[in-house]
């Protein structure tokens, strides 16, 4: 049997994730710069290295507020950097970090 959601904790995570939203949003930033720089072949080591970690902080908060999909794009958007994108791979990047964005904008709840 479920158990009936809890209003405070719910009330928590709406108060932290008032502190975190802008952070999230922040690193979100950095993967469109960097997916930018990749379409444009101009995408360094740094760049790269500098989005993967974003990417995968992402992943762990976005899953730590309730947002699994959010969490899931973030992973994917990781693993793809990690792996050594190349600017074939930025329309597709560009989708996830569009997709990623919109989660974090919604907020806890939204998926």
């Amino acid at each position: 049997m479920a158990e009936p959601p809890d209003e405070g904790l719910d009330a928590a995570i709406a108060a932290l994730w008032g502190d975190a939203r802008a952070r999230a949003l922040g690193r979100v930033a950095v993967l469109e710069a960097a997916v930018a720089a990749l379409r444009d072949g101009k995408l360094d080591a740094e760049g790269e290295a500098e989005a993967t970690r974003e990417a995968h902080k992402l992943a762990g908060a976005l899953g730590t507020f309730g947002m699994p999909a959010g969490s899931a794009r973030a992973r994917g958007i990781e693993r793809t950097l990690a792996a050594g994108a190349t600017p074939g791979d930025a329309a597709e990047l560009a989708d996830g970090v569009a997709a990623l964005r919109a989660i974090v904008e919604a907020g806890p709840g939204a998926g």
